[in-house]
């Protein structure tokens, strides 16, 4: 199957679009900065509106800048809906189709939630930590560690133009939480420059209902200032048991650019989302692997008078969250070469999960938190080199580790009655994150170089932990605090920073008009392992017992660090007869230093630690041909191994089971499949379009050990579209079928870097064949 997924994508392509800047390099090389100081070619930074739109139309649906030497992919709106499953928002789905992308959805739309900081994406083979902590709006990092939904479902797909994911050596100028399994960025729709219009409604399987509308108000106050406004409304039953995911999500947003001259430019957009949801159930392996009997396994639909059975309940396994966004952008231009840009921004997260746990209890996970920062950018000229030089403040506020669990007993009526309070912290000071960087580029004739380095800080938060063990009756967050005011000094924790330095670099060379050779390295770093907080508060006595207190564990946490090389080459081509188009393959390296594995040392409890030692390498391509006008093909693939490198440290007193259950070096991390490719076309004839994609993953582990294996699958999504030109405005109609084959598959697993073999319910279906219908009108 490698092989022959391998030559398509040398064989497939699809039209290389306004938004590649270029298919020739050579006319890329031109239209570079000289040392006359000509214009740059146009970025996602720099297009118009209706170059944007141009692109858009060109059907490229997933594609690769043309004049960048790092690796970076770009999704269009028609690739975001599709990869989407016309749920309209999701960011971490947004991207499945691109090279060594692995992101599962749960329902066919993209809108359930898994709590807790695990989403289901990997990338490379590498996890997305505690939530949406690697995607940026704007390059502003809004939600970061946080085990809620985060940004996930805020912005609506028709308020995004695309969105660019960045792999392997991440330019130092990028700004995320953490930068080593890739950057999602998010590219705002801005307000259009002429008053429009547009509204759609979309129905479909699992009475998935969707309705969104937006105006633009075109150029106003002298043509100094654009404006729009949206909403959407969104409700769906879940596709297997009883339950909605969501129910009733209502979202708006508003945006403004303004211009008021020539050297000044501001920006403003808010959005708002609130969320209700109940939450899907995880299989078992042995469940996992018959299908037939369990691919439409939920929650129950009725309560139980055994607490065993009781938790299993929908009603006792359900979420809500509340999240608004403000950000902005504000550039000036000091000269024709030196430019200001200042990027505040602000997020808020308000709401819970309910989740039915094995001893019994039903838990209540409190997530309220706010977070904030600014970005602060200098681009400037000198000596035939453009410079950057920047920096980035950001305050993140708990949870994000967990402040506050409350427990409750599942009770004959199906309802719930307060028991305790397992985990109550209180915040004593943020997480504070500052990141400095500076990064200088020029053109050698042939040859582009680019180098840079970024030296990142973090304030890691002060935790204090409060004993709740006279708390009656069920209160409020803030109740309980003031009802427990004594601390617990061994299960709080102190304040500490931790750093690391991340150089970058990347050369490209013109071998000829049309071939590029390309290489970037850098420094990539992830998440410390937060996880280790609600482990110490749960198992206190067996850490206090072994002289082990909550500080120490807590200031032994560090960033995960890894040493990365990406090179290939990209070749263009054009021609009457044959067609046009590229491919770019790209082989890559990473040597990873402190992951976080959640395992036990020896102490007969799991909890986080930075401990891990593994590597990562493969090869993977993208590639657009477009024979004749009318007919665009596209095809990624990727090859990757991910491994330990070294078996995980034990204590001395440790058993034999568990020091063999730490004897992973050699394997394969769980849950990261060998190949992942997808191949699609896009056709058009008048009016008439149609887009068939296949989606293959290959199989993969459960768990480290390799004893639950889990069989690879393809499927087949297939989009009739329609578009009209009336006198009122443009009418647009898709017909969406996913999964036409019906395929049964594990889509989604629930598992960090190590999971021996477990009995617990992380394996998800895939959802079942899909139709989606979607008729919407601009004017």
């Amino acid at each position: 199957m490698g092989a022959s997924l391998s030559t398509l994508v040398w064989a497939a392509g699809a039209k290389a679009q306004q938004y590649l800047a270029t298919i020739d390099i050579g006319a890329a090389r031109a239209a570079r900065p000289d040392a006359r100081g000509a214009p740059a070619p146009a970025t996602t930074e720099t297009q118009t509106a209706e170059q944007r739109e141009a692109a858009e139309k060109g059907g490229a649906i997933i594609g690769a800048p043309a004049n960048k030497p790092s690796t970076v992919y770009h999704v269009d709106q028609k690739g975001l809906q599709l990869a989407t499953g016309a749920g309209g928002t999701n960011m971490l789905r947004g991207i499945g189709f691109l090279p060594s992308v692995d992101a599962p959805a749960i329902d066919a739309y993209g809108l359930a939630n898994l709590p807790g900081g695990n989403k289901g994406l990997r990338i490379r083979g590498e996890l997305s930590q505690h939530g949406n902590s690697i995607s940026t709006v704007e390059g502003l990092p809004l939600s970061g560690i946080d085990p809620g939904p985060g940004a996930t479902f805020l912005i609506d797909n028709e308020n995004l133009s695309g969105l660019d994911l960045y792999q392997g050596p991440v330019p130092s100028y990028v700004t995320s939480y953490f930068t080593l399994p890739g950057v999602i960025d998010s590219r705002l729709r801005w307000p259009s420059e002429k008053m429009s219009a547009e509204i759609s409604q979309t129905v479909g399987s699992a009475s998935f209902l969707r309705t969104f509308g937006r105006v633009d108000s075109g150029e106003i106050l002298n043509g100094t200032t654009r404006v729009f406004a949206s909403g959407s409304w969104t409700d769906a039953h879940m596709w297997r048991g009883v339950g909605k995911a969501p129910q009733g999500k209502s979202g708006f947003a508003v945006g403004i650019a303004t211009k008021p001259f020539e050297a000044f430019e501001a920006k403003a957009f808010i959005a708002k989302s609130s969320f209700d949801s109940n939450t899907y159930a995880g299989l078992t392996y042995s469940q996992a692997s018959n299908l037939g009997a369990y691919r439409w396994y939920n929650f129950l639909p009725v309560s139980s008078a055994v607490p065993a059975v009781a938790v299993n309940y929908a009603g006792y396994n359900n979420q809500h969250f509340d999240s608004w966004t403000a950000l902005s952008e504000f550039t000036l231009r000091v000269n024709e070469t030196t430019r200001l840009v200042v990027k505040p921004y602000y997020f808020r997260e308000d709401g819970y999960y309910f989740d039915g746990m094995q001893n019994g209890m039903v838990r209540q996970w409190l997530i309220n938190h706010d977070t904030y920062g600014v970005t602060s950018e200098i681009d400037t000229r000198a000596l035939d080199t453009d410079i950057k030089v920047g920096h980035w403040y950001g305050v993140q506020n708990a949870p994000g580790p967990p402040t506050a669990w409350k427990m409750f007993r599942p009770n004959a009526l199906a309802g719930m009655t307060y028991a305790s309070w397992p985990i109550l912290t209180q915040q004593k000071s943020p997480q504070i994150f500052n990141a400095a960087y500076g990064v200088a580029r020029r053109d050698f004739d042939a040859l582009h170089a680019e180098a840079g380095a970024r030296y990142i800080w973090m304030q890691i938060a002060s935790l204090e932990a409060r004993n709740s063990a006279g708390i009656v009756g069920d209160v409020s967050y803030d109740t309980a605090l003031a009802l427990a005011p004594v601390p617990i000094p061994a299960r709080s924790a102190s304040a500490h920073a931790i750093g690391t330095f991340l150089p970058y670099g990347s050369l490209a060379y013109d071998v000829t008009q049309n071939l590029q050779l390309r290489v970037s390295a850098g420094g990539g770093y992830a998440g410390p392992s937060y996880d280790v907080w609600p482990a110490y508060q749960q198992n206190s006595a067996t850490f206090i017992k072994n002289g082990i207190t909550a500080d120490q564990l807590w200031s032994a946490i560090k960033p995960e660090t890894a040493a990365m090389v990406d090179a290939g080459f990209r070749w263009s081509f054009s021609d009457p007869d044959f067609g046009s188009g590229f491919i770019q393959p790209i082989a890559y390296y990473s040597r990873n230093h402190n992951k976080a594995v959640v395992y036990d040392p020896g102490l007969g409890v799991q909890y986080g630690q930075n401990v891990g030692e593994s590597e990562s390498y493969g090869v993977q391509g993208l590639g657009h041909y477009t024979p004749v006008e009318g007919i665009d093909l596209f095809s990624s693939i990727g090859y990757q191994h991910a491994a330990f490198v070294r078996d995980l440290p034990t204590l001395p007193f440790a058993s034999l089971a568990q020091i063999l259950a730490t004897r992973v070096s050699g394997r394969q991390l769980p849950n990261v499949p060998y190949w992942i490719s997808t191949v699609g076309a896009n056709l058009r004839v008048n009016a008439f379009s149609f887009t068939p994609i296949l989606h293959i993953v290959g199989s993969r582990a459960g768990d480290t050990s390799g004893l639950q294996p889990i069989a690879g699958y393809a499927t087949i999504d297939l989009n009739f579209g329609y578009e009209q030109a009336l006198d009122v405005g443009k009418l647009d109609f898709n017909l969406l079928i996913l999964n036409l084959f019906d395929q049964a598959y594990i889509g989604q697993i629930n598992n960090g870097y190590y999971q021996q073999t477990a009995s617990s319910g992380i394996y998800f279906p895939g959802a079942p064949r899909t139709v989606v219908a979607k008729i919407g009108m601009k004017f």
